[in-house]
C-alpha cells in the first residue's frame, strides 16, 4: 500500500503544531487553514469536480475518520443557536431540558454536552436529519472554520479562536458570552491533526480505487 497522503499529511500536522505554538509568527488561524486545505485535498481526489466541495469535505470526514473521533456528533449549543434564530420555542425547551441544563457560565467541551442524531431526534422528532447534520462537527468544520479563514481569514460566526479549556483531549469546546445566549464553538488543533491524519491514512488503503462516483445522497443533504 502507498502511504504517500499519510507521509504527507505528517508533514502538513507538524507545521500546523508548530504555527499555532507561535513559531515564525504563527497562530490559531494558520494552523487550521492548513490542516482544513490539506483535508479538502483529500475529499477532491476521493470526489473530483466541482460544485461539491462543502459536501464532500464533510463526507470524507463521515466516511474515512476514525468513529471514535466523532466527526458526525452534533453540536448541542449550536443547534439550539439555530432553533433560536427560527424562534422554535418548542425545540428550544425540549434540547435545553434534556441536553443543555446548565449555568451559561459553565465551561463546556464537546464530550460534556453533544449528541448523536439518534439521541437528538428521540427527544425532538421534530427535527430533520439534514438541519441535524448541519450542526454537526464535520459540517461546523466547513462552514465556520475552513470557510470564515479561506474567505475572511478569521472564524466564521459561530466559531472562535480560542479555547476555553487546557483539555486537550476534547475535540471542541465552547465559549460563553455575556450578552449573547448561544455560545461559540472551538475546534482544538490537536483534535482537527488526529482527524486529518486518521482521514489521510483511510484514504491511503483505499488509494488503487480512486476517483470515486459521487454518492447518490451526500449525508450532509439529509
Amino acid at each position: 500500500m502507498d502511504t504517500w497522503r499519510t507521509d504527507w499529511m505528517k508533514a502538513k500536522r507538524d507545521v500546523a503544531f508548530r504555527l499555532a505554538s507561535g513559531e515564525c509568527g504563527g497562530s490559531y488561524g494558520e494552523a487550521v487553514i492548513i490542516l482544513c486545505s490539506a483535508i479538502s485535498a483529500l475529499a477532491a481526489e476521493v470526489w473530483p469536480g466541482r460544485g461539491k466541495d462543502r459536501a464532500r469535505f464533510v463526507e470524507v470526514l463521515r466516511e474515512f475518520a476514525s468513529p471514535d473521533l466523532n466527526t458526525v456528533r452534533i453540536s448541542i449549543p449550536l443547534l439550539v443557536g439555530t432553533v433560536r434564530k427560527q424562534e422554535r420555542t418548542s425545540e428550544i425547551v425540549s434540547l435545553e431540558k434534556a441536553f443543555l441544563d446548565y449555568s451559561q457560565s459553565r465551561v463546556l467541551t464537546g464530550d460534556e454536552v453533544d449528541k448523536s442524531e439518534a439521541e437528538i431526534i428521540r427527544v425532538c422528532p421534530t427535527l430533520n436529519a439534514k438541519e441535524i447534520r448541519e450542526c454537526s462537527y464535520a459540517n461546523l468544520l466547513y462552514e465556520e472554520i475552513r470557510s470564515g479563514y479561506a474567505h475572511e481569514y478569521r472564524p466564521g460566526t459561530r466559531a472562535d479562536s480560542r479555547s476555553m479549556t487546557s483539555v486537550r483531549a476534547a475535540p471542541v469546546s465552547y465559549v460563553n458570552w455575556a450578552n449573547d445566549p448561544d455560545r461559540h464553538i472551538h475546534f482544538h488543533v490537536e483534535w482537527l491533526a488526529d482527524v486529518a491524519l486518521a482521514v489521510a491514512k483511510a484514504v491511503d488503503a483505499v488509494g488503487a480505487t480512486l476517483p470515486r462516483a459521487d454518492p447518490l445522497g451526500w449525508w450532509v443533504h439529509g
